[in-house]
C-alpha cells in the first residue's frame, strides 16, 4: 500500500529561469504546489528528498506531507517533473495537493505470477504489451502493484486489463480490453499444438483402411 513521506518546504519569492537556476546552485529545487481550488504556492524543497522519493518503490505514488515552513502540513502528490536533458537530474517538480478522503487516479504497475503453460510446455514465448494499468482509489489504498495470474495461459491466449482481480473500492481507468500480455508462438510450436489437437484422443480406435477397390472383369477377345 502507499506510504506517506515527509518533506519540508520553503516558500519562494521570485520566479523565472534566472531565479530557478541560482535556487539550484543554492542546493534547493524550485517546485510549485496547487490544487483543491486554493491558489498555487511556489516553493523549494532540497532535492535529496525528491531523488529518495524516486528511487523507492511507491515512486510516482508517494503521499507527500509537505510542510510549508512549518507553518501548513499539505498531503500532495508529485504530478509533473522536468528533468535536465543533459545530466538527467530533477530540475522542477510539480506538486499536487490531495484529499486523504476523495479518490485519486494513479498509474500503478501489474505484477505477472508464474510461468504460461504455453511457455513451459508448448515452446512459445510470453510477451508483455503493457506493464501498468490507471486505477481510481483513495490515497491510502493505493497499491505496489496489480497481481496477474498467468499461469494458465496458453499459446494465443492474452489477458487483459479488466480481467484483473481489484479490491473493493478500486476502480480500473485503463479499457478493460486494454492487452497486458500474450503468449505467442514459434512456427514449430504452432505446428505441434496443431498436430497435438488434431491427433486422435487416447484410446480411441484407428480409423479402418479403406478396402482396395475391386478389379474390373477382364475384357472378352474379340472374335
Amino acid at each position: 500500500m502507499s506510504v506517506t513521506v515527509p518533506v519540508a518546504a520553503d516558500r519562494r519569492a521570485g520566479r523565472g529561469k534566472n531565479q530557478n537556476n541560482r535556487l539550484r546552485a543554492a542546493k534547493r529545487l524550485p517546485a510549485v504546489l496547487y490544487g483543491s481550488m486554493k491558489e498555487p504556492i511556489a516553493i523549494s524543497v532540497d532535492p535529496s528528498d525528491i531523488t529518495k522519493i524516486f528511487r523507492s518503490k511507491y515512486t510516482y505514488n508517494t503521499i507527500i506531507e509537505l510542510d510549508i515552513e512549518g507553518e501548513a502540513k499539505e498531503p500532495s502528490m508529485m504530478v509533473d517533473w522536468q528533468l535536465d536533458p543533459v545530466r538527467d537530474n530533477i530540475i522542477h517538480v510539480d506538486f499536487k495537493r490531495i484529499d486523504l478522503a476523495k479518490p485519486v487516479t494513479v498509474k500503478v504497475p501489474v505484477e505477472f505470477n508464474g510461468v504460461p503453460f504455453g511457455v513451459k510446455n508448448q515452446g512459445g514465448t510470453l510477451d508483455v504489451i503493457n506493464r501498468h494499468v490507471v486505477l481510481e482509489c483513495l490515497p491510502e489504498a493505493i497499491p505496489d502493484a496489480v497481481p496477474a495470474e498467468i499461469a494458465s495461459m496458453k499459446l494465443g491466449d492474452t489477458i487483459r486489463a479488466g480481467e484483473l482481480p481489484l479490491p473493493e473500492g478500486m476502480r480500473l481507468l485503463s479499457p478493460p480490453v486494454l492487452v497486458l500480455a500474450l503468449v505467442a508462438g514459434t512456427r514449430a510450436s504452432t505446428l505441434a499444438a496443431e498436430e497435438t489437437a488434431a491427433a486422435p484422443a487416447a484410446g480411441a480406435p484407428a480409423a479402418k483402411a479403406a478396402a482396395p477397390a475391386a478389379k474390373a472383369p477382364a475384357a472378352k477377345p474379340k472374335k
